[in-house]
Formats: structure tokens, C-alpha cells, sequence
């Protein structure tokens, strides 16, 4: 029995040539015969449904002429008859098609039709024009060579589809792809091996690569390939019990449902909570939720029986979306979300592009502009229309009925009618619709359009459950093809968010077929679907064939699988197997996204950099992908190197793309660096072991397999060499790691009991300020400082000509050292001029205390909006209670410990990286270099800028500047002598930064590198 999946394939492969055969035939007959040969249902019929019923419909017909049926038809239109039988010179109708007028241009292009479909409507009006009374033609009623009917093919019921009974035995999913390659002439490739299938397996089911001490990892010795099935299936059975699948197949679920952390648009607000429904998806994967309900549940799972808070924060699905505050026209902006909600919930579920009817019928789909606004009325009594701004474009949480979620309920339970809107313009309203289901899938059971003056009790609940309901085929088939394209790296429809007609065909449609009723029978269960697929022979096959050549010239993109797709990984499983291989994988589950360390070239051009991207502390940077903070208007540029979702809309198959920055951004970011010195100081911490046990365990935790003897060769060429370089003394001009000897010296002064008098002739000439409140005060009668002399080369003293704005001298709070006090109520602050710092590096200390209330607060500043630098001045502070400022790049960051007393507070910035520290601890820390500052306006201590605001307030016992960035050995000397003088709390450094590699250490961690650049560690076979 012929399916009706192929029948329709079979139906559009006959179509195109069927109008200019009939039409030569009847050309032929009257021309011999002089008799009428055009038959209305045969001739007609194909022409005026694939040429003009889209403007020509009962529905607000163009130029008030309806096609659809005899009555309409010679009634005429706005012009008149249009028709006069047996005179189409007279036509009306057939002078403007005769012309090339009808249909008219689209986008400069003409849609003239062709002679033969000409001479098809001149032969039928010449004939009398017969029309049969009964007839109502339907743009949707059948497929065209230019668009989809009803009968397309993924619309239509499932069928009872049989495994080929030509295969006794075989694989059902086996029996349908061995069909076909017999068909084309073609064997399939070999069984892989078996290291590259637990590899393979363990990257599809975990996104994590396989390590050799898991159970089943090591290739079983020696096996039957039942045997090694059986231990296959074993292993598979443990990764789909562990949390990691639930992470890795959670990811492919948050492509499709445009899953992002923020709103987008220029302010592009947090979106509170949304790392919930993220979690909820990893949670559904791992408990195995069902898919009909994993569909209700996302659809409405406000509205199901027996709500709870799990069920409310799947509707976060229903929330996503970008949301813009400040729309153009609010009213208008209505009807954008809708066709959000409208386009993700069809795509998602449905395979279609709904969305296109929303100012018109769908151009190549059965679906009618009707149908796209009954679909769109199932969220019209949520929270779509203008609210509040604080609400994000979401309900309330009273209404929610659940605090701290990110989740959606309906809100307006009698909401205003809903109408058609002609041409999708809320200004043109068309008749009043109620929610309903596509009328395409109407031979489907389930959800049906009430009356239109009344909405019906839950329709999104309605909606969910047809579009869940076992009798939906087409979301069967979507689900399956989407869960077979992350096995294969294909799907049977590699199309997967297209079912429609300018989606691809399914390569093996009976076996798609199958393939969704068994996951209906199955109770909808994903498992079973990942059990049935990784048991096939297809899918074990190797990625290389023996008639490679042969085979790619009957089929060039292996739509007939003879052999199993080669594809590079994606950005979460290259990031997270760097994480794996080297050890230092943080399993930690669920909680909101981190933030990894961002370039600072990708910050620039934002207006405030710290409050738009602040990295993580560096230990919860360890955690897996899926957990990454994803920041619609700044994606971590590693990651869309290799290709990350677009946030906007909805992604069922990514880009994978193979280009020169991937390559560059493995061999040079500092993420992968990073990750090959983690793994040498593993291999080369404890046990010492030889150069060959160093190479082995170098390639089997990266590559999953011991080196081939050449390879055990080359890799230890490379360590010696690469040892050889590393043993090798600095250059001269190297003094990475040392401390100067002007440092030195000065160092050696401040920690002794010498006043601070005598620091003047050891000041570096490199420092540009010295301020120290025991020297150089001048204070008038009032005890207010108008001048502080700097002890520094460059004489730049602190001064304030306003004997109302200067702060006072006394003592720091618990000790007795001498320090300046800063009241911002008096909005105390001094000048210190202009040219400060001479270029972009430099490292300050301060000893200083902090008692200011919430907020900016700044203690040295060139902030001067009047000047232009008002988003690239250098200020360094705080914000908040406690957090640091350290320009607008780094802002409300860390946290500042017990800041009311007296504490070592130092910032630095230049080639490497920006960091603040109290004491010895660190606060915040980037690899990267600050953007560029502008430092050529007046610099003032103790507010910000010329702002007349952020006072600080507390005290200032030192503040100490150097116009480079001293190296972290500098840092530390100078930090160490500092809390000894004023006998500062250390607030030691915690954790303890990894030990510095040894050359052999280095030189493993060239060879790990190696490993991680190759082909074999980045594609999956």
C-alpha cells in the first residue's frame, strides 16, 4: 500500500507538468476537432488556484472580485462583468491577464502568466467559461507546483506503516534505511569502533566526552558485536541516568524556545528568574516527563489540575521573548508579542510558520490569515497588552500566585473581542475570531474555535492538549525528527522547524512515520526514542566508508545515510570537554547563570561595561556551559565563535560553520590555555612519571585512546623540545615576575619607623602621587585642609580654594595614624589637576576607610561630563554597600569587608588585567585591560569629578600612585609593607592560586594544547 506521505511526494512530482500537457491537449482537440476539450476541473481549476485565487477569495477579494465560486465569478467586481462567455476578447478578466497585468508585479518582478496557461482561459471562456454551480474553489484544497494544500504531506494522519519485510530480523530503523540505499545502488559504511563509539555516544547523550575510569569505557576484549551491543546499551543506560543528560539535551530545548537571560532592545533589563524555567527543562529531561506533558506543561501549566510551582514555572516558555519597554506604538507592540508567542509555539511544536498568515494567507502554506489570529487569540487574555513597565511584559505575582518566577497565567478573563486585522494593521479590524486550531490539521481530534462573541474557559490549556493530543501527527513527527538530528547531526527533515512547503522533504518518509507513531505508542517517552535509535546498526555505522568516492556521487550529502555524519562539536561540548578533560569540571547544578571573562574589546561601545558584563569569581567559571549568563546584547565571544543559538528566535539546527577564528581562538584564548596548564599540573604534580606514561595519559584524556607508536614519537620530540625552550634563562629585557630595584629600596624605607618625611628621596620615579596625611598638611583655623603636600618627583600637591569644602585632619577611626576625613554631607573633596596619569596603566593603594550610605561614593576620579569623558573617565570607589567601582567597565562587583574601619584598598590595570584588592585579598580580577580611559580632565579625591555628587565619606590615611602596573610580585611586596606600616587586617588571599609550572610542566602543557587544537578533539566521528 502506497502512504499517503509518499502519495502527496508522488502527486507534487506530476503537478508541474499537468497544466501545459492539458492545455497542448486541448489546443490539439479544438484545433482538429473544433470542439470544446477544456475541462473545468482538470484545466481550469490548477490555473486559477495557482495563479489568482490568492487575491481572489470570498474573503476581501482585490478589486471586489471573488474567483471561488460561478456566482461571484460573473458577478464581477468593482470594474464590472469580467467574464463574457464565448468572447474573451471582450473579457475583461482575460485583457488584463492577455496584457501581463493580472497578476501584478511582486517586488519588481513580473508574475505574468505563461502562453499556455493563456491559452488555457481564452479556449475556456471561448467554450462558454462552464463553471460548476456546486464548485467552491479553495486556495488550501490540494498542493501546487507553487505551494502547499491540505494534502501536504506532513499534514496528513498517521498511517500504518509496516517495517519492510524484506529484512527478517533486522533493525526496524535499520530494515527502512538499508531499503533505500538497496534502491540507490549503495551499502552501508562499516560498524565504528568501539572507542569511537562510547565517544560518540557519550558526547550525544551527556555532552560530556567519556573518561577512562567510567564503567564500560574500556573496549570490551575480546567480543562478539552482540556482545559489544549489549555493553553499548549498557552504557547507554548509565549516561541516560546521570544529571549531565538532562543538561545536555535541556540545551537543545533552550535553542528552540529562544532562551535568554535578558529582555534585548537598548536597555536589555534582567529577566528575574528565567534560570528557573532552565532548570525546570533540565529537571523534565532527567525525570523523564513525557513529551505530551512537557507540552501542556510549558502551554499552560497555570491552567492544568493541581497546579504547583513546578507546572507555573514551565510557562516561563511562554516568556522568553524579547520584551521591549519603550515601543514606538504600545497598542501596536500588542500585537508584535503576539506573533511571538505565535511563531515560538508553532515553530516549537508544530514544524510551521504560522506567523507569515499574520498579514495574509500564508504564500506557500495551507494556512489561512484567519487561521494565524484564531491560533494567536489562545494567549489574548494573558498579560499581552501595555502594563506596567516593572512587570517585564508578565503578570504580577499575585497573579501568578507564586512569587520569584518567571512564569505566565492569563489576566484579563473577559478581554476585549479579537479581530482579524487586514493586512496584520490593528487600525483595519476584519471579523471577530475566537481561539481555534489550524484548519489544516482540522482532520486531527481536539481543539475547536468557539462561537466569536464568547472566549471559551482556558484555551491555552485547550490549545496545549490538541496540539499533545496522540491524534497530532504532526507534532509526533516534529518531536522524533528533532530527537533523530541530535543522534544523526541531520534530521530525516533537515528542516526542523519547517514542515511546510519550503521546508525539505523527509529523506525516508515511512520511516519518519514509523518512527512517530512509535513515540505515541511509547507514551510519548524520549528514552525509549534515544533507546531505539542508539541500538541501530545505522547509527553505529563509521563516518568513513570504503567507496567513499562511489558512494558521495550518487549521494553527496548522505540524505540516504550509507555512512554516519561527521560534525563539529558545538560550543557547550567543546567548552565543557575542556573543562572535563582537564579535570577541573564543576558539577554544580541549576541556580543562575554565571559569567565568564569576556574580552575587553567586546565590552566597548557599551555605555556602562561593569553593569553590562562583570566576569564570575574564577572557580564558578568551572561549571558546565548551560549555566553560562546569556546576555542577549553581549554573547561570550567564545562561544559564537563556534556557532551559539541566536537568542531572538526560535533555533531547531544551528549554524556549524569551520572558519579561521575557531582555529585562532583555540590556538590563542586564554580559557584553553588555561584549561592544558590545569591537566599538566595534574599529570605532573604528585607522581612523577616517565616521558611515555606523561604522552599516554595526555592522549587518553584528551582523545579517549593510547598514541599509535609514530605519534608516541613526535609528542616526545615535542616535550624535550618544548622543555629545552622553557629551561632556557629570560632575556635580558625580560623582567616579567621581578621587583624593581627603585621599588625595592622604597619598600625597605616605608617598612622601617622612619617618618614619612624621609620616603621623598626613595619615591620611584614612576610614582605620580604620594599623599600621606602625617606629612605636609596645611590646615586654616577652622582645621580645614587647604593644601597636601605630595611627596612624589612631580610636586603635585592636593589643594581646595573653598574653605567650605575642605575635609578635616584628625585620626583614622581605630588606630592612631594621622588621616584626612571626608564629610560628603559638606561635600568635602581636593583638586589635583590635570595630567595625573600619562597613559593607560597604573596601580594605586590607598589606606582609607569607608561610612558612606548605599550608592556611588568615589575616592579618586577624572569623571568631567562638561569634557566629553563621562562614560570613559577612571574613577575608583564604591556602590551599593560595598561593592567596587573601578571606572563604569567595572562597577558594583565584590564586596568590600567591614569597610568603616581603616583597610588597604588597591586597584590596577594594564597588560595584565584589572584587578582590586583589600588587602592581600583579592575582590575582583579580569584577564582583560581595561577599555581605554580618557585621562587628560581634572582629577579630584573625594567625589566624582565635577558631578557635585558620589562624596566620599570616611577617611584617607595614604593614597599612593604609580603610572604602570606593577607586577603581581610588585603588588604583593608593597601590599605586605603597607599593612605592616598601618597595621591593616591582610584579608589573605583565598583560595591559594595554583602553583607556577616547572618547564617540564610547561612543556605538558604545550603537548595538552596540542591535543586540544586537533581535528580529533573538536569533531565528533
Amino acid at each position: 500500500m502506497v502512504s499517503a506521505a509518499l502519495r502527496a511526494l508522488l502527486l507534487l512530482l506530476v503537478l508541474v507538468p499537468v497544466v501545459n500537457a492539458a492545455v497542448d491537449e486541448a489546443v490539439v482537440v479544438q484545433r482538429k476537432a473544433g470542439e470544446p476539450a477544456v475541462d473545468f476541473e482538470q484545466h481550469v481549476a490548477p490555473v486559477l488556484l495557482q495563479r489568482c485565487l490568492e487575491c481572489h477569495q470570498e474573503a476581501d477579494p482585490s478589486g471586489g472580485l471573488a474567483l471561488t465560486r460561478a456566482e461571484l465569478l460573473f458577478r464581477g467586481g468593482d470594474s464590472g462583468v469580467v467574464i463574457v462567455p464565448g468572447n474573451p476578447d471582450d473579457s475583461l478578466l482575460f485583457q488584463r491577464v492577455q496584457a501581463g497585468e493580472m497578476p501584478p508585479e511582486q517586488n519588481g518582478h513580473s508574475m505574468a502568466l505563461g502562453a499556455s496557461e493563456v491559452q488555457v482561459l481564452r479556449a475556456w471562456i471561448l467554450q462558454g467559461a462552464k463553471y460548476p454551480e456546486d464548485r467552491v474553489l479553495d486556495l488550501f484544497e490540494q498542493t501546487l507546483p507553487g505551494r502547499a494544500g491540505r494534502d501536504w504531506w506532513s499534514l496528513q494522519p498517521l498511517q500504518d506503516v509496516s517495517v519492510p519485510a524484506m529484512y527478517p530480523g533486522q533493525h526496524p530503523i535499520d530494515a527502512f534505511v538499508r531499503q533505500r540505499l538497496q534502491q540507490a545502488g549503495l551499502e552501508p559504511a562499516s560498524r565504528a569502533e568501539w572507542s569511537v563509539l562510547i565517544r560518540r555516544l557519550s558526547l550525544q547523550l551527556t555532552g560530556l566526552p567519556p573518561q577512562s575510569h567510567e564503567p564500560g569505557v574500556v573496549p570490551p576484549q575480546p567480543a562478539t558485536t552482540a556482545e559489544e551491543d549489549l555493553r553499548l546499551a549498557d552504557v547507554a543506560e548509565r549516561l541516560l541516568s546521570m544529571p549531565a543528560y538532562g543538561e545536555r539535551w535541556a540545551r537543545h530545548w533552550l535553542d528552540i524556545v529562544r532562551y535568554a537571560d535578558t529582555s534585548g532592545y537598548e536597555r536589555d533589563q534582567e529577566k528575574p528568574f528565567s534560570w528557573k524555567y532552565r532548570d525546570w527543562v533540565i529537571r523534565a529531561f532527567n525525570e523523564g516527563l513525557p513529551w505530551d506533558e512537557f507540552i501542556v506543561h510549558q502551554l499552560a501549566g497555570d491552567q492544568i489540575d493541581n497546579r504547583t510551582e513546578e507546572s507555573v514555572t514551565a510557562t516561563g516558555f511562554l516568556r522568553l521573548g524579547t520584551w521591549n519597554d519603550e515601543p514606538n506604538d504600545p497598542q501596536d507592540y500588542t500585537y508584535d508579542r503576539l506573533e511571538d508567542l505565535v511563531h515560538t509555539t508553532s515553530t516549537a511544536f508544530l514544524g510551521l510558520t504560522v506567523k507569515c498568515a499574520r498579514c495574509h494567507d500564508h504564500k506557500f502554506d495551507p494556512i489561512p490569515h484567519a487561521d494565524y489570529y484564531r491560533f494567536a487569540a489562545a494567549f489574548w487574555t494573558g498579560p499581552v497588552r501595555p502594563r506596567g513597565r516593572e512587570l517585564l511584559g508578565g503578570p504580577s505575582a499575585e497573579e501568578l500566585g507564586y512569587a520569584e518566577i518567571l512564569g505566565w497565567t492569563d489576566t484579563e478573563p473577559d478581554p476585549p473581542p479579537f479581530h482579524v486585522l487586514q493586512a496584520g494593521d490593528r487600525q483595519r479590524p476584519l471579523q471577530q475570531v475566537s481561539p481555534g486550531s489550524l484548519s489544516c490539521l482540522e482532520s486531527h481530534p481536539g481543539f475547536r474555535a468557539g462561537v466569536p462573541e464568547k472566549f471559551s474557559a482556558a484555551p491555552r490549556l485547550q490549545l496545549a492538549r490538541w496540539i499533545a493530543s496522540d491524534g497530532n501527527s504532526l507534532t509526533a513527527r516534529v518531536a522524533v525528527n528533532r530527537i533523530w538530528q541530535q543522534h544523526f547531526g541531520e534530521g530525516l527533515v533537515r528542516s526542523p522547524d519547517n514542515f511546510g512547503f519550503n521546508g525539505e522533504l523527509p529523506t525516508h518518509p515511512e520511516l519518519l512515520d514509523w518512527l512517530a507513531e512509535e513515540f505515541i505508542r511509547s507514551g510519548w517517552n524520549v528514552r525509549h526514542m534515544h533507546r531505539l535509535i542508539l541500538s541501530s546498526q545505522t547509527w553505529k555505522q563509521s563516518s568513513i566508508h570504503a567507496q567513499e568516492e562511489q558512494c558521495s556521487l550518487v549521494d553527496s550529502s548522505n540524505r540516504l545515510l550509507w555512512k554516519m555524519h561527521r560534525r563539529r562539536a558545538d560550543a557547550e561540548t567543546l567548552r565543557d570537554s575542556l573543562l572535563a578533560v582537564s579535570g577541573e569540571l564543576d558539577l554544580q547544578m541549576g541556580g543562575r547563570g554565571f559569567f565568564p571573562e569576556v574580552p575587553a574589546e567586546a565590552l566597548e561601545g557599551l555605555s556602562r561595561k561593569g553593569a553590562a558584563w562583570t566576569a564570575s569569581p574564577a572557580d564558578q567559571q568551572l561549571r558546565r556551559s548551560v549555566y553560562i549568563y546569556s546576555q542577549r546584547s553581549l554573547l561570550p565571544p567564545m562561544m559564537t565563535a563556534f556557532d551559539f543559538a541566536d537568542t531572538t528566535l526560535p533555533c531547531g539546527k544551528r549554524d556549524s560553520t569551520i572558519v579561521a577564528p575557531q582555529a585562532l581562538t583555540l590556538l590563542n584564548n586564554d580559557f584553553v590555555h588555561q584549561r592544558a596548564a590545569a591537566l599538566a599540573r595534574q599529570l605532573t604534580g604528585t607522581v612523577e612519571l616517565s616521558e611515555a606514561e606523561v604522552i599516554r595519559a595526555v592522549w587518553t584524556r584528551v582523545l579517549n585512546r593510547v598514541p599509535e607508536s609514530e605519534e608516541l614519537e613526535l609528542a616526545a620530540a615535542h616535550l624535550r623540545s618544548q622543555q629545552e625552550r622553557f629551561q632556557r634563562p629570560p632575556l635580558p629585557q625580560d623582567t616579567e615576575g621581578s621587583i624593581s630595584d627603585e621599588l625595592r629600596q622604597f619598600c625597605r624605607i616605608v617598612g622601617t619607623e622612619v617618618r614619612a618625611e624621609e620616603w621623598r628621596d626613595a619615591v620611584p620615579e614612576d610614582c605620580v602621587l604620594l599623599l600621606e596625611a602625617g606629612v605636609g598638611l596645611v590646615v586654616d583655623e577652622q582645621g580645614g585642609i587647604a593644601r597636601w603636600q605630595d611627596l612624589s618627583r612631580q610636586n603635585r600637591d592636593a589643594t581646595q580654594q573653598l574653605a567650605d569644602r575642605r575635609p578635616r585632619a584628625g585620626t583614622a577611626n581605630t588606630v592612631e595614624h594621622a588621616a584626612v576625613r571626608f564629610n560628603s554631607a559638606a561635600r568635602q573633596y581636593l583638586d589635583l589637576g590635570i595630567g595625573l596619569l600619562p597613559g593607560q596603566q597604573f596601580t594605586i593603594f590607598a589606606v582609607t576607610s569607608d561610612s558612606g550610605k548605599p550608592g556611588h561614593r568615589e575616592l579618586l576620579s577624572n569623571w568631567s561630563g562638561r569634557d566629553g569623558n563621562s562614560v570613559t573617565s577612571l574613577f575608583l570607589g564604591l556602590t551599593g554597600e560595598r561593592q567596587i567601582r573601578l571606572s563604569d567597565a567595572i562597577s558594583g562587583v565584590g564586596e568590600i569587608q567591614n569597610p568603616e574601619r581603616p583597610f588597604l584598598f588597591s586597584a590596577s590595570a594594564g597588560p595584565l588585567g584589572a584587578m582590586v584588592h583589600q588587602g592581600h585579598r583579592s575582590v575582583h580580577a579580569t584577564a582583560n585591560p581595561l577599555p581605554e580611559r580618557r585621562l587628560d580632565t581634572p582629577w579630584v579625591i573625594g567625589q566624582q569629578g565635577n558631578f557635585d555628587a558620589e562624596y566620599w565619606d570616611g577617611t584617607l590615611s595614604l593614597l599612593l600612585v604609580f603610572a604602570r602596573q606593577l607586577n603581581p610580585e610588585e603588588q604583593s611586596l608593597l601590599r605586605e609593607v603597607l599593612l605592616r606600616r598601618y597595621d591593616l587586617p591582610a584579608e589573605h588571599e583565598s583560595p591559594v592560586p595554583p602553583a607556577e609550572l616547572t618547564p617540564r610542566g610547561r612543556a605538558v602543557a604545550s603537548l595538552s594544547l596540542v591535543l586540544m587544537n586537533s581535528n580529533e578533539f573538536l569533531f565528533i566521528d
